[in-house]
């Protein structure tokens, strides 16, 4: 059996894996220090979580079309989430970014 290995394009981002609990307890920190926002911290999870599946559904995606996937999702959802569309954006682009950093 050969072994395939497709090298991402430029602009892509990819992972094997999360650890959605690792990831969570980071980004509840961060709520608990004061570094995202005045919102609950459930509303800050169920975006991330929307934004792991999307990553992890969309391997090797560039990340503009992750973004439109996103946006999709977003508009999507039945109660209108208490962050704003740029405010999702920026934290699901931070947590992207760090899960492909540790990958």
């Amino acid at each position: 059996m050969q072994s395939s290995s497709r090298t991402p394009e430029p602009g892509a981002i990819a992972c094997a894996f999360i650890d959605v609990e690792g990831e969570l307890a980071y980004w509840r920190q961060c709520h608990a220090l004061g570094h995202l926002g005045p919102h609950a911290f459930d509303a800050y999870a169920a975006l991330l979580k929307l934004g792991f599946d999307i990553y992890l559904g969309h391997p090797r995606a560039r990340e503009a079309h992750l973004y439109e996937v996103l946006h999709d999702a977003y508009q999507r959802q039945v109660d209108p989430p208490p962050l704003s569309w740029d405010e999702t954006r920026w934290l699901v682009r931070r947590a992207w970014q760090r899960m492909s950093y540790s990958s």
